[in-house]
């Protein structure tokens, strides 16, 4: 897929790409990079003391240092809920595993990190032909509501699409998203359960599968 490819560039040259996922459009920048970072923070006019979450290559829990592959300590609780939700609308806090500057940026000075695996082939596609993790804030203004259309999201960040300040910003269409609730945030830290946002997949579900 040409339009694909064109994207896998733009994350390798520290650019950021329009993606679709399983809930609502976002926007991934090469989380590696701490200057795509700095970069995707200033588009959304996102505070630096607010995380973003990010999506793996491999829902396989094999690390590296730098985070490479997974910049998370994966506990058992979570490999439940990966196992029977992954792909789909969950992201799971976890203890950062990963060091350098774009993990302390993501992670707000929080030592953790969001997750998450989206049931979306183009998202899904993304990440592994990019082979390192991509950051999956949603495609809006800070404070604003989620995009759901490529026409929504140029609409909501006008000129900003444009200016070279920000980088090379690359829209990958998936067509009109149905309007889903965000992913539910699940907090596994310290041996406590706590949901930080309930969308899609319940607190009853969660729950469940875990017990």
């Amino acid at each position: 897929m040409i339009q694909l490819e064109k994207a896998v560039q733009v994350l390798k040259a520290g650019g950021i790409v329009v993606y679709p996922t399983d809930t609502a459009y976002g926007l991934a920048a090469d989380a590696m990079n701490p200057s795509a970072v700095k970069k995707l923070y200033a588009l959304k006019g996102r505070d630096f003391k607010k995380p973003i979450h990010v999506i793996c290559p491999s829902k396989y829990y094999h690390t590296s240092n730098d985070g490479s592959v997974c910049p998370v300590r994966i506990n058992q609780p979570a490999r439940k809920l990966i196992k029977k939700f992954w792909p789909g609308p969950l992201t799971i806090v976890l203890p950062l595993r990963a060091k350098g500057k774009s993990w302390q940026m993501l992670s707000a000075g929080t030592k953790t990190l969001g997750v998450r695996m989206p049931n979306n082939q183009t998202a899904l596609a993304l990440v592994e032909r990019f082979g390192k993790p991509i950051t999956t804030t949603s495609a809006n203004l800070a404070g604003q509501s989620a995009c759901y259309s490529v026409e929504e999201v140029r609409k909501q960040f006008g000129s900003r699409i444009y200016a070279r300040i920000y980088g090379r910003i690359y829209v990958l269409d998936g067509g009109k998203l149905p309007k889903t609730k965000p992913s539910t945030i699940v907090s596994l830290l310290n041996g406590r359960v706590r949901i930080l946002r309930v969308g899609p997949i319940s607190e009853k579900q969660i729950k469940k599968a875990l017990n």
